[in-house]
């Protein structure tokens, strides 16, 4: 019984990702890998309503999946990432069939070799792909020595967090432009909806510092309005590796990203 239960619940789901409209018995019967009478699937549509899995809108409606049910699906099916191989062609593609924002990045080694002292003005930070030139302080020259041999990414993170601004906007600005944001209207028609959430957070979205600030794996709400999630993860596109952000509603099929189907 749980097998079956399980099987109807995951059908349903899926079958909503593709239709994005209410479920009904007969229209179920026809996806189900097993043959099942109307009646039967009434009766586990009617425990599902009542264990809060499904909701139905109107007396006369099919079914759809509640908030926790499809949190509870991406959770199980999501938790272990395939790498996505398909090109940005295709990414913009399928973002924009399935209104999703992405933000991509190329991940790429970038270490602090070593910091240079031009007399007492200036010191020069170099990395192994990039310099940054800030003003000489003992102080910070001491403090930076001892992040040699760490990434451009967390030093750019420490830099933000002790106060060391100048140096966090010169490492942004060139973070911006390795960064490409895939249908940012997406992003904003879901602000538009959550007005008090995106004066609150969309900034880091639009500007794509989220794609280092969001841990990889699934996020749903408070990082997000409710209904919405994101998907932080590494991809290989085009051949080259990348981090990559998604995000969009909750009822939305993410894994048409994959170049494994899920």
């Amino acid at each position: 019984m749980n097998e079956k239960y399980e099987a109807i619940l995951e059908t349903v789901v899926r079958t909503f990702l593709q239709t994005h409209e209410p479920i009904g018995s007969k229209t179920l019967k026809e996806k189900l890998p097993f043959e099942i009478a109307p009646a039967t699937i009434r009766y586990y549509f009617n425990k599902m309503v009542e264990r809060g899995e499904l909701a139905q809108l109107h007396k006369s409606s099919g079914r759809i999946p509640t908030e926790s049910t499809m949190k509870r699906f991406w959770r199980r099916q999501l938790k272990a990432f395939d790498a996505i191989c398909d090109g940005l062609e295709e990414l913009e593609r399928i973002s924009e069939s399935e209104d999703l924002f992405l933000l991509v990045k190329p991940i790429r080694s970038n270490p602090l070799k070593g910091i240079e002292r031009i007399g007492e003005r200036y010191l020069i930070l170099v990395f192994e792909n990039d310099e940054y030139v800030i003003r000489y302080q003992s102080q910070m020259e001491s403090f930076l020595n001892d992040l040699v041999g760490y990434q451009l990414e967390e030093i750019k993170q420490i830099a933000r967090d002790v106060g060391m601004i100048s140096l966090y906007s010169k490492m942004r600005s060139r973070n911006e432009e390795e960064i490409k944001a895939i249908n940012a209207e997406s992003i904003i028609r879901m602000a538009a909806q959550r007005s008090g959430w995106g004066k609150r957070y969309m900034r880091p979205f639009l500007e794509g510092d989220a794609i280092e600030e969001i841990d990889e794996g699934l996020h749903f709400d408070p990082l997000l309005p409710k209904g919405f999630m994101a998907l932080k993860t590494e991809a290989v596109i085009e051949d080259r590796p990348m981090k990559m952000l998604c995000i969009g509603g909750i009822d939305h099929d993410f894994t048409k990203l994959f170049r494994n189907r899920l």
